[in-house]
């Protein structure tokens, strides 16, 4: 059966058109968006706990992670009003609402305040003394699939020489949803005046190794694992260990919450639209 020629040239001048649009479909752009992590730790539990935690700490380290970069130190304990920074340049911030050329994106670098979104979350929070802030901060990055995640490393709350109370990783990555991972140790410690009950450790500072899309990535493999540490003569040991280990599908523009007896996570994850 003949077709009529003019379905004829139809077909001959549309399928290779409409297979090539098909074929570059599946090549998505690069996503971006805006991540903001609230963490805290909870009220002293009064009754008994049927939690069981382990008393030396043990964080799976992986090969390589991602450190975020923070301009400053803010301070985490405050039960005041934060003031948004006056002194930002306004086209420094970005407009979420409003789609931005990715050349003025900065992944894994710590926002100001005047960028953050749960300002209003963390104050209320730390004007309870009951909560104690652990962690916060905001940033910008591209979210990759499953197979190229990095681990974020983070750390928070006091400093016990060189261990964080707060210590772990999470991760973000795309496999249809928007997926979190996390992997998140409160440590308690205790001082000891014995150096010999020391694990040995380095103090997690080592070099830089391969880079992901001209993002430095950190080598784990010397990094402590949150056992024990020490400074200036003061030797600390761990003598718990609370984990948050969880996997959740997320939806952007939403806020998420995380949490165990212990301590809790607040996160939101915002698009940004690219040009």
């Amino acid at each position: 059966m003949k077709l009529p020629l003019s379905i004829a040239l139809f077909l001959l001048f549309t399928l290779p058109f409409s297979y090539a649009e098909d074929s570059t479909a599946s090549a998505e752009p690069e996503r971006w968006f805006q991540v903001e992590v609230l963490i805290f730790k909870n009220p002293p539990i009064d009754t008994d706990n049927p939690e069981l935690w382990p008393v030396f700490a043990d964080i799976q380290q992986p090969s390589a992670f991602i450190e975020l970069e923070v301009l400053s130190d803010v301070p985490t304990d405050s039960v005041d009003e934060i003031d948004l920074i006056e002194d930002t340049p306004a086209d420094a911030i970005i407009d979420l609402n409003e789609p931005v050329a990715v050349e003025r994106l900065a992944s894994f670098m710590a926002l100001t305040e005047a960028e953050q979104q749960l300002l209003g979350a963390r104050n209320k929070i730390a004007r309870d003394s009951r909560y104690e802030i652990l962690f916060h901060q905001a940033w910008n990055q591209p979210v990759p699939g499953r197979d190229q995640v990095i681990p974020i490393r983070i750390d928070g709350g006091e400093r016990f020489g060189r261990q964080f109370e707060l210590q772990g990783y999470i991760t973000l990555y795309v496999e249809r949803y928007l997926h979190l991972s996390t992997d998140l140790h409160l440590i308690d410690y205790i001082e000891s005046t014995d150096p010999f009950n020391l694990v040995e450790s380095s103090d997690g500072s080592g070099p830089v190794i391969n880079s992901l899309a001209g993002i430095p990535l950190v080598s784990a493999d010397l990094l402590p694992n949150g056992q024990a540490g020490n400074e200036s003569g003061q030797f600390f040991i761990s003598v718990r260990d609370v984990q948050l280990s969880e996997n959740r599908r997320m939806r952007s523009k939403e806020i998420h919450y995380l949490d165990n007896p212990e301590f809790g996570l607040l996160i939101l994850i915002t698009p940004i639209k690219i040009q």
